[in-house]
């Protein structure tokens, strides 16, 4: 079970002097959409310049060869973190001939068609990666994989663990630990996609013929006068198809079950669809999900997963490691999609969640936290808007002051070798607080007064803030010699996975589905 606040802090006081900020570590994932000088979306191949899409570990590509994600290693400090995204960056806008789409929604795209799946090479793993986008494909649409949109990795040290822990067993700890932090943190989710959501418009091309709730903004694109977050919409990364698991994390055996369940039983309508079409393999398997990654969630349990073993054997087996939240857009008006405040009001929130009380999530209260999710989405910045909380009803802001106000208090509670740490974490409370008492200061706030004030379209201002953010990038000062390398060598790993002699895919393929 967590401890409670007192009760760790007192245990962490008997080791002597310690600071909490320096057991933390947190990595990033920022995907980032390729865009032709037609302003359309890239259909050209992966830059040769950053290396091999499959073996480079800060580079790859999401579902679409046009779709970047770039990734941190862990690092011991928020400034490390938001400076190695800035040079993975800076890398990207130099090496790439083409515009880095800053928002979370992407450009226009008149064809569906034009949407390429990544392509990982002919080894096996490379092959399995494309199956498992062009599965993606047939059952959401090429059009919803085209969101983009930033992960946070979060973790404690072990020996904070330790020194925490009592008599329990070390694993056992961390996974009770982090499930209970992963409760929490669902319970007011919403609050990233208010503070953070990005995402109040999308273009006319994007909805296509699909059925939506949107109104028209102008000649080109739609919106929702309150929205902050359609990214987290049915628009965009939610599935109706996974509606209705109502996964509880109360248990690590629970959540394996739960997600065993997601990954092995039929869904009517992916059966439908087929595993096959003109004797070529188009999805994984027809279960409601293909594999792990497919589980859309606001956040989730991980451990890092060796090549070839399936995350669920990997958690069973070793455990939580750390946690990801994929709740958050990139915010289009900076460079990278993140900041330090961002950063600081994440990692609190984190942290309050992981030493507030350890209670056990019922189906009533995800079928809440869910209606408060989609509500959010849709109307957050609403002042009006209610949200309901153990049946009540709540205003937006007054919750929101109860989440930033139960984070001050631990953050009072905080030794002085927490000072610096905690004067940043204090000084990003202030700023959420004002998006609290006025909606305009929110990310999706701006974005519609861009728009509307300006009387620019979705396409024109993310042009001006691809340039604009390019040019920053170009003019920061960072070191880039280890991306270069890390690129080169990626494409020689990648030439020697190409060659070497595998099994055929197929029972590769019957393996891999089989092996949970």
């Amino acid at each position: 079970m967590t401890r409670s606040l007192g009760e760790a802090l007192s245990l962490l006081a008997d080791k002597g002097e310690f600071n909490l900020a320096n057991s933390i570590s947190r990595g990033i994932e920022k995907e980032s959409l390729r865009v032709s000088k037609d302003n359309s979306i890239s259909n050209s191949d992966h830059p040769l310049a950053l290396g091999s899409a499959l073996t480079n570990k800060y580079i790859t590509t999401d579902f679409s060869e046009a779709l970047l994600e770039l990734i941190t290693p862990k690092h011991s400090s928020i400034e490390n973190v938001l400076k190695n995204l800035d040079e993975i960056c800076k890398f990207v806008v130099k090496k790439t001939p083409e515009i880095i789409w800053p928002s979370s929604i992407p450009c226009k795209i008149d064809d569906e068609k034009k949407i390429r799946l990544a392509d990982y090479g002919t080894s096996n793993s490379g092959l399995l990666k494309t199956l498992y986008r062009s599965g993606l494909s047939y059952r959401y649409g090429s059009m919803m994989q085209t969101v983009s949109g930033i992960h946070y990795n979060f973790s404690f040290d072990d020996s904070f663990f330790e020194d925490i822990r009592g008599e329990e067993d070390l694993q056992s700890f961390k996974n009770k630990s982090y499930l209970s932090l992963i409760r929490n943190f669902r319970r007011n989710a919403w609050m990233v996609l208010y503070l953070f959501g990005s995402s109040p418009v999308v273009p006319k091309t994007f909805i296509t013929d699909r059925n939506n709730f949107l109104d028209e903004l102008n000649e080109e694109d739609l919106f929702l006068e309150y929205a902050t977050c359609l990214r987290m919409s049915e628009l965009g990364y939610m599935s109706k198809a996974q509606d209705n698991l109502y996964i509880a994390y109360n248990t690590i055996d629970e959540y394996l079950s739960d997600l065993k369940n997601a990954l092995t039983k039929e869904h009517p309508r992916y059966a439908q669809v087929g595993l096959s079409e003109k004797n070529r393999r188009i999805q994984i398997n027809t279960s409601i999900i293909q594999i792990e990654n497919e589980y859309y969630s606001s956040i989730r349990p991980k451990r890092i997963t060796p090549t070839g073993e399936r995350p669920i054997n990997v958690l069973k087996n070793k455990g939580i490691d750390y946690v990801e939240i994929r709740a958050l857009d990139n915010n289009s008006f900076l460079p990278t999609g993140i900041d330090e405040d961002t950063s600081y009001f994440l990692e609190a929130y984190l942290i309050s969640c992981f030493f507030d009380e350890d209670k056990k999530s019922t189906r009533n209260e995800i079928e809440e936290l869910l209606l408060n999710w989609e509500n959010v989405v849709k109307q957050g910045r609403d002042p009006n808007l209610k949200l309901l909380k153990n049946k009540e009803e709540i205003s937006i802001k007054k919750a929101g002051m109860q989440v930033i106000e139960k984070i001050r208090r631990i953050f009072d509670h905080m030794p002085d070798s927490m000072n610096d740490y905690s004067k940043r974490v204090l000084k990003s409370l202030e700023i959420q607080e004002k998006k609290l008492n006025d909606s305009s200061l929110t990310p999706s706030g701006k974005i519609i007064q861009e728009l509307r004030g300006n009387s620019k379209s979705w396409e024109e201002l993310n042009l001006e803030l691809a340039h604009k953010h390019s040019d920053e990038l170009k003019k920061k000062e960072l070191d880039l010699d280890y991306l270069i390398k890390e690129a080169k060598e990626s494409l020689s790993k990648f030439e020697k996975l190409e060659a070497a002699d595998e099994e055929e895919f197929d029972l590769y393929l019957e393996k891999f589905v089989n092996d949970i």
